[in-house]
């Protein structure tokens, strides 16, 4: 058994990169890791108690595996079975477990009545019926492809800048409702789907706006058979070391997966269960189980072999089908290279396996503006139609690349208001616009109107109105405002805290080297006292041997410790000053 005193000098003799993943991984209010405040710990005795207390325990035991559970419990287990419980601080090197801890193992009741030895193997569930592993295979396909359609919507949205969380956290229900729409998916789904883009680090949300990472930019652009196994083994890799130990118990059978977590890790059901349903729910949106079970290609993805993940999906279309209204028809899925470069002069309608786009005179002025040619324009069309080019969408492309931008708006003299620059006959048109009166143009030549507005103003009054309008550089807005997004505590995360705690820890037991570490030993004795445990004192002698005392500290006061020596049954005054170690005689 070993107490606070023993804990706080064990942590005290802990490598400070050893003590930042202990205190990490314990995982402690953010109130005690303070610098400031009730709780906040100010030597290793107090982080020792804080280690200690009932909730911190809990906290821990709920992450330790069966075998190092009944290691603790029984006394008994390898050094390995033990390993996770020392990484924690519950147990010494030795093997000896922490009072505080044994207290809470025998009064847990998942705990106090498990069966121990290697004799008591999980209780399997009743064998899977016949699978179709080829309907199996079919199956994970398309729930992998119906949800990467949906994460890579998302992700475009994303990087539009349309995704925004609210003050208080989450996005609202009219935005998820409109990704939603978007994406071609149900409203209810848009906030787990945001969340896998950032498990998996294609997304992250900042301050308050979603941006795209670098990863999830070459995700998009990758073939299927790679965004599929790349978006496998990202989730894979984020998922909690405890997950990954309940996926390999499972194996390929994920029916029960919540059962087979309270199997692997008896006192996690608080926090595990929740997180075991969700992982099981991702695998089947993710194609990796069908009906609980794992197919061969999601144990293949599983394993990093993208091999049968090509075998599986849909075939990818060379071509589209230009319609003469000015849809665009896919006949299946596209490449993704070639679905970006048709976005870029198309607007996506409806998202799935025979998605339909739509070009109007919106989408083709913004890809004259991105920097794109009417002949480029044109050769892409070519391309990637199995029809020809219909002759309606040929004298729109021809139409909007001959007028496009002809109307420039320009900051107006001296920085003030705004001009607009344009051929005579389009500035007569917006002289005379009953929706534009309200600028209150002046003229002053035949191919310059003025106005007081400023110019993105007044480039919005033109777009409202379909004028070709474009604005100089120098009459764009500097970026101004946003509505408030969600904002973020300036808080420091768990490993920057825990660094914080232990350089400050380390600068507070700080002592020369011939200094006697008097509080130190202070500290252990006040402890005894408070808990009324037995210690052995080594005290210094007049004639300079050392004798040792084994007594129950009353009280510390005046530089003086009082307590009863349990070998003679004797109250002993010992000066605090001729202590040179104190040790648990529990």
């Amino acid at each position: 058994m070993t107490t606070t005193a023993d804990l706080a000098a064990r942590l005290r003799a802990m490598p400070d990169d050893a003590l930042e993943r202990l205190v990490v991984a314990r995982r402690l209010p953010a109130a005690v890791l303070a610098e400031a405040g009730p709780l906040r710990i100010s030597d290793f005795f107090d982080l020792a108690e804080a280690l200690r207390t009932d909730d911190a325990v809990d906290a821990a035991i709920e992450h330790l595996p069966r075998a190092t559970l009944l290691a603790l419990r029984d006394g008994a287990g390898s050094a390995d079975d033990l390993a996770p419980a020392v990484t924690l601080g519950l147990a010494d090197e030795d093997g000896r477990v922490d009072d505080a801890v044994a207290a809470r193992l025998a009064a847990h009741p998942d705990i106090a009545g498990l069966p121990g030895g290697t004799g008591h193997p999980r209780h399997a569930g009743p064998p899977p019926e016949t699978v179709d592993e080829a309907r199996a295979r079919t199956t994970g396909a398309e729930h992998a492809f119906a949800t990467m359609t949906v994460l890579a919507e998302l992700l475009r949205a994303v990087s539009d800048g349309a995704v925004r969380e609210l003050v208080k956290g989450g996005i609202g229900t009219p935005l998820a409702k409109a990704l939603g729409e978007r994406a071609g998916a149900d409203a209810q789904v848009v906030p787990d789907r945001l969340a896998l883009l950032e498990r998996t680090g294609f997304a992250e949300p900042g301050d308050g706006t979603w941006t795209t990472t670098d990863a999830g930019d070459a995700w998009l652009v990758a073939s299927w058979p790679d965004r599929w196994s790349t978006l496998v083994s990202a989730w894979r890799e984020s998922l909690d070391p405890a997950l990954h130990d309940v996926l390999d118990t499972a194996g390929d059978d994920l029916r029960d997966l919540v059962s087979v977590g309270r199997w692997a890790y008896p006192a996690g059901a608080r926090w595990l269960d929740a997180v075991l349903l969700e992982v099981a729910g991702t695998a089947t949106a993710l194609g990796l189980t069908v009906d609980g079970l794992v197919t061969t290609t999601g144990r293949a993805l599983l394993d990093g072999d993208a091999t049968p993940a090509a075998e599986d999906l849909p075939r990818t279309v060379d071509g589209v089908y230009l319609q003469h209204d000015l849809t665009v028809i896919a006949p299946g899925p596209l490449a993704p290279v070639d679905d970006a470069a048709l976005r870029s002069v198309a607007v996506l309608e409806a998202p799935g396996l025979a998605a339909r786009y739509r070009i109007s005179e919106d989408s083709l002025r913004r890809a004259f503006r991105a920097g794109l040619t009417r002949d480029e324009v044109v050769a892409l069309l070519e391309r990637l139609s199995s029809t020809g080019l219909p002759q309606p969408l040929a004298y729109l492309v021809d139409q909007v690349a001959s007028r496009d931008g002809s109307i420039v708006v320009d900051v107006g003299a001296d920085g003030v208001g705004s001009r607009v620059h344009g051929t005579a006959d389009q500035l007569d048109l917006i002289g005379v616009d009953a929706e534009l009166r309200q600028l209150a143009w002046e003229r002053d030549d035949l191919t310059t109107l003025v106005t007081r507005y400023p110019p993105h103003v007044v480039h919005t009054a033109l777009e409202d109105q379909r004028y070709p309008a474009v604005l100089t550089a120098a009459a764009r807005p500097a970026t101004g405002s946003v509505p408030p997004g969600r904002r973020r505590g300036g808080g420091r995360n768990p490993e920057q805290a825990a660094h914080a705690l232990v350089e400050r820890l380390r600068v507070t037991t700080e002592r020369g080297d011939a200094e006697p570490e008097q509080e130190w030993l202070g500290r252990q004795i006040d402890l005894a006292v408070r808990g009324r445990t037995p210690i052995r004192l080594t005290v210094r002698m007049p004639d300079g041997t050392e004798r040792p005392f084994s007594i129950i500290p009353t009280s510390v006061a005046a530089g003086r410790v009082r307590g009863r020596d349990t070998a003679v049954d004797v109250e002993r005054t010992l000066p605090l000053s001729l202590v040179v170690a104190v040790e648990s005689d529990a």
